[in-house]
Formats: C-alpha cells, sequence, structure tokens
C-alpha cells in the first residue's frame, strides 16, 4: 500500500526493497491461493525459517512463523479480517481512522456453507454469538497485500521493486537518513527511508543501524493462546488443503478460533484456541543476536509476566472447557487433549491446575506489535525520533498490541501515515 500511495506522483520515485521472493499471479494458482493457510506456511521460501522465539520468561524457544516475501504476512496468515475496537484507536489519539478505513481495499468474503468444517459448525452450534469469520479473500481465493495495492502500480516508471534483497541498516550522515545498506554491501540511496519489515525485522534493522532513540526492541506484545488438541470422529476429520479457519467466537477480552485440521502433519486432529486479545503484559523485546544481517534477532515475549494476564487467561480456559462440554463438541470430538503427552483436559479440575497449565503451555497468535511504539520511539507521523527521513510503518508502531488479528489493523495504519505523509510532505 505505501509504494502504491507515494509512488502515484510521477515525480516521486519509489524504491520497494523485499528481502524475499517476488509474488504473481501464477503463485497463487497453488497454495498460497488456496483456503488452507497451513499449506500456504510450507511452501518453501515464504516463511523466515530460522526464526524463533521464547513465549514465557525461562521457556525454550520454538520456531515463529513469519510471512517472507512480497505481500509479507497476508500470503500465508489465515486470512482473519477484522478491523479492532475503535476506542482502542481513539485512546492512541488516532481521531482519523474513519478516513484511513475507507482507503483499505482489501477483499472480505466469508466461508460458503460447504467449507465450513466439523470444528467450525460444533463451535457454531455451541455459541449463539459465534461467527463466520471474514476472510481476506475473492472468490474463495487469497488475495493479499501485493495483489490489491501493489500490483495496480507497477506499470508505473517510478516504482520499482527489488526482490531478494536484505537491508543490513539505514545509512545516516549526521542524523538524517540517506539511503539503506544492503546485505550484499551495494548502497541505496534514498532522500525517505520507510522501514516495513514488521515487529521482529524493523527493530533489528534500526539496532543495527546504532540509533540512540530509546525504546527499540522493547515493548514486544502479542495475544497469548491456549491450545486444545482435538481428537476428532472418524466422520468428523478434516483434510488438508481445505479451509482450516472458517468461523470465530470473539467475547470481549478473549477469541476462541477453530481449526478443523492441523495439516498433513497431524492428521486427525483439530484445534480450539483460547486467545487474549487484550493482555496488559508489555514485557517482550527483540534484541540482536548477532550484526549479521542474515541472523534473525533474539525474540522473546514474555507473555505471562503480568498476573492479570495470568488471570484472564484462566477466565478464558475455562470458558473454552465449557464450549468443548457442549453436545455439537462431543458429536465431533473424541478427545481433548492439552499436551503432546497425551495428558487430557480431565485434568484441568481447578484454577490452580489450569493456571499451572496455561503457564507451561501458553502459545501466541503471532501478532507481534509494539517494538517501535508511536509515541516513544516514532512520533504521531511514524518517524524516528531524533532522526530525519527515516519512517517505520508496520505493526511495530502501534502503541499497544491491537484487539484483534493484526493483518487489517496495519493495513489501516498504512492508509493513514502515507495520507499524512502526502499531506504534509515536508514534516
Amino acid at each position: 500500500m505505501l509504494a502504491n500511495r507515494l509512488s502515484f506522483d510521477s515525480d516521486r520515485s519509489v524504491i520497494l526493497i523485499e528481502g524475499g521472493p517476488d509474488l504473481d499471479r501464477g503463485d497463487l494458482v497453488g497454495d498460497l491461493g488456496g483456503p488452507d493457510f497451513l499449506a500456504a506456511l510450507d511452501v518453501p521460501n515464504r516463511t523466515f525459517d530460522s526464526l524463533v522465539a521464547t513465549r514465557a520468561t525461562g521457556g525454550l524457544a520454538s520456531p515463529y512463523p513469519r510471512g517472507r516475501g512480497v505481500g509479507g504476512s497476508s500470503t500465508v496468515n489465515a486470512m482473519v479480517a477484522l478491523r479492532g475496537d475503535p476506542d482502542l484507536y481513539r485512546s492512541w489519539g488516532w481521531s482519523d481512522t474513519d478516513e484511513a478505513w475507507a482507503g483499505v481495499e482489501l477483499p472480505q468474503e466469508k466461508a460458503d456453507d460447504a467449507e465450513l468444517g466439523a470444528v467450525d459448525r460444533a463451535l457454531l452450534a455451541s455459541a449463539p454469538d459465534a461467527e463466520r469469520a471474514r476472510l481476506t479473500r475473492r472468490h474463495g481465493r487469497r488475495v493479499t497485500a501485493a495483489e490489491a495495492s501493489l500490483w495496480p502500480a507497477l506499470e508505473r516508471s517510478n516504482l520499482t521493486v527489488r526482490v531478494e534483497s536484505s537491508v543490513d541498516r539505514v545509512v545516516f550522515e549526521g542524523r538524517r537518513a540517506v539511503g539503506v545498506l544492503m546485505a550484499d554491501g551495494d548502497t541505496v540511496a534514498a532522500d525517505h527511508v520507510v522501514l516495513a519489515a514488521g515487529a521482529i525485522h524493523t527493530p533489528a534493522i534500526l539496532l543495527r543501524s546504532r540509533v540512540d532513540t530509546p525504546g527499540v526492541g522493547v515493548g514486544l506484545q502479542d495475544h497469548p493462546s491456549a491450545p486444545f488438541t482435538l481428537l476428532l470422529r472418524a466422520g468428523a476429520v478434516g483434510s488438508p488443503g481445505q479451509l482450516a479457519i472458517g468461523t470465530l467466537l470473539q467475547r470481549d477480552p478473549w477469541q476462541f478460533l477453530p481449526m478443523n485440521h492441523l495439516g498433513v502433519a497431524a492428521p486427525g486432529f483439530g484445534l480450539l484456541m483460547a486467545a487474549l486479545m487484550r493482555p496488559h503484559g508489555s514485557a517482550g523485546t527483540v534484541r540482536l543476536a548477532s550484526d549479521d544481517p542474515t541472523v534473525d534477532p533474539q525474540v522473546d515475549f514474555a507473555l505471562l509476566d503480568d498476573p492479570r494476564d495470568v488471570a484472564a487467561m484462566v477466565a478464558g480456559v475455562h470458558i473454552a472447557l465449557e464450549l468443548l462440554a457442549a453436545p455439537a463438541f462431543r458429536d465431533v470430538v473424541e478427545e481433548v487433549y492439552i499436551d503432546a503427552s497425551g495428558t487430557t483436559s480431565a485434568a484441568l479440575s481447578s484454577d490452580d491446575s489450569i493456571e499451572r497449565w496455561v503457564r507451561e503451555a501458553v502459545g501466541d497468535y503471532v501478532h507481534a506489535s509494539s517494538t517501535c511504539a508511536m509515541g516513544t520511539v516514532v512520533d504521531g507521523d511514524g518517524r524516528l525520533v531524533g532522526y530525519d527521513g527515516v519512517y517505520v510503518c508496520d505493526a511495530s508502531v502501534f502503541p499497544s498490541i491491537p484487539d484483534v488479528n493484526t493483518h487489517l489493523p496495519t493495513t489501516m495504519l498504512a492508509e493513514r501515515l502515507s495520507a499524512r505523509w502526502l499531506r504534509h510532505p515536508h514534516r
């Protein structure tokens, strides 16, 4: 979206630099365009294969999937399209979100009846407030941010897209950005640099750039989640390649998300996740593991460091257990497991046992945010505090994590900031 908006004026030259592969219509004929985001995640070179993160303080690091290539995470995410609470944006001082939402051009549609899986149907039958999820698709096919916003601008002579090109750091003369240094040693000159590498890799670029703005890489948040693995009855087993997520249940501050299958790696199983969408904790960090730009940073989420989040997760687990006890779930689920050792949900018999399990099993929602927070690291226009000519526009600038899946809020952010830059080009 930024490349589209900023290149609209033919007097302005724009270079979009992407560390991963290109994306064209042919790529979306297969798994990237299909209904199963798990299959999309398995497409080679579309995620950061070596990126790992710890979820809870003291826990072990495990893979943290992030989209790589043109289209970013919109090529591999679950396609859930939610705007979030307008009052939250207003609390950040964002009074212009209605105008920004009007410029968001991602298509959305709900799943057809025939696409819904057994876990989807069980959730709809068990909770009257459950709903079909709006997905970023058109006629059943994924529509990425690249198709919606970048492809219409590719014919412009003033827009260049450079793929398979990793950025090392921002180049400064004094405190003004004058371009970027690439991982291969090349330098790309620029009057303005906009970082949009996401809440993990944008702070890493700034840290390698040796900026002295306080707060870079701190305040990392995600939505803590508790996963219930469902052994499905024979007639309810979903197939890889089919829609994994077609419904959801939102009961503020929680979201309950079903998965009809777990891909080729776990045939016969589904999932129900309980996630806390308004976490208080913000003790997570992104730090450099190496100055080498090909080495992913060290990522620590510290998801349950705030006791209020532990209490909220316990309450959310109680709701999830009530849902799983409903007849519609019992009809399609043979057993509910809470770990890889075969422990069943019957072990969650008290608040103490739930709290112990939550602390051990807490997962994320792959919604990293807030590591270059607006009001601390960047100003209201996304400009890096203390420097000229360098801006940030991605989920890292949210002052706190949005209360929904982050794809649409980040798209709205791009529309909002690009409009501000075009209205006031000399800010």
